[in-house]
């Protein structure tokens, strides 16, 4: 144990679950500033922001109510309360894509005992799985437990389980997914965080790494360094079908809804995101957003018509996660930096 950690063991403990935060393309975005015992920072590194393809932060805001919400299941478990005073000044501010940015200040509340919520340990056990599904339906009793949680929070929790919807949607998030790697500034953009073998993931401990992604490194690297011939007629299928065969197994869709205006809603958003994802992991079952379906805004409208789902009212109720869910193997896991990157001191 280092000295840091032992001087301050509470922050070490929350900082531990803060440090699986799911982030977009596993950027790893935030760090915890230590202030002393009782007071810490949340720290926004523009760098490991995606600036082109979210010039608004929205999912980076969401990714900041992730986690800082799972700083608080795990101040609960402590027996601690946190006090969390905003700073939602726009990310990116006048181009700056460099210097960092404090989000939030988090303040400790001694507790007599526990406070009521999830289990931490959830957090740790967590997984984005992209792997072929075994064509298990997540059971009403299950769903039941979503839409209540995301009630509670003023947004609303749906799925759809027969097989015409669950085939659209997945040839809805292919096409989408093309058509973002079609653009040059979001393929460059993303292709800085893709690690495309074994000796890049231990290199550099983030991004997406073609092991997770349950691609085969070299074609992965062809396809964004080759990319015009890989999308030529025809040519383009064999992405589509190496994909495709990834999505195999499916038997529930979800999606969420609510309102998607504001920073503040944004970071709202994450709370509700991740209380449902562990919700979910509780019950023994994974799930792996569809987010370029959601960036496109072509193809977010395309689903809204297609399932039917109500105006989303100028964002008061936007459909701003879409995701599938059920069970598979135990994925790969995600390479993270080291705890102690994420853990900053200023004392």
């Amino acid at each position: 144990m280092s000295a840091r950690s032992q001087l301050f063991p509470v922050w070490f403990e929350i900082a531990r679950h803060a440090h699986r935060a799911p982030s977009p393309h596993n950027t790893q975005p935030y760090r915890l500033k230590i202030i002393n015992l009782r007071e810490a920072e949340v720290v926004f590194l523009p760098r490991r922001g995606l600036y082109v393809a979210d010039p608004l932060g929205r999912f980076t805001w969401l990714t900041a109510g992730v986690f800082i919400e799972i700083c608080s299941i795990a101040a609960h478990w402590l027996a601690f309360e946190l006090e969390v005073i905003y700073d939602l000044t726009p990310m990116y501010a006048n181009g700056d894509v460099e210097t960092p940015q404090t989000i939030a200040r988090l303040r400790l509340v001694p507790k007599d005992r526990p406070v009521d919520d999830l289990d931490p340990k959830l957090v740790l056990q967590r997984q984005t799985s992209r792997l072929p599904y075994d064509g298990t339906v997540c059971p009403p009793e299950v769903i039941g437990d979503l839409k209540a949680e995301g009630r509670r929070h003023n947004h609303e929790f749906e799925t759809r389980i027969d097989a015409e919807a669950i085939r659209w949607v997945i040839e809805l998030n292919k096409q989408a997914l093309f058509h973002d790697l079609d653009d040059e500034g979001q393929r460059t953009e993303l292709t800085k965080w893709l690690r495309f073998d074994q000796r890049e993931e231990d290199l550099m401990n983030d991004g997406l790494s073609a092991r997770c992604l349950t691609f085969n490194g070299p074609l992965l690297r062809s396809f964004f360094t080759h990319h015009k011939f890989w999308t030529m007629p025809g040519i383009r299928n064999v992405v589509g079908a190496v994909y495709g065969s990834t999505m195999k197994g499916i038997g529930t869709i979800g999606w969420l809804r609510g309102r998607y205006v504001t920073i503040e809603d944004w970071v709202t958003a994450g709370k509700v995101m991740i209380r449902l994802w562990l919700m979910l992991t509780r019950h023994g079952y994974y799930w792996h957003p569809y987010g370029s379906v959601i960036t496109s805004e072509k193809a977010r409208l395309n689903m809204i018509e297609y399932l039917s789902l109500p105006d989303e009212a100028g964002g008061e109720r936007m459909v701003w996660l879409l995701l599938r869910m059920g069970r598979s193997a135990k994925p790969p896991v995600s390479k993270r930096l080291p705890l102690e990157e994420i853990v900053l001191c200023s004392c």
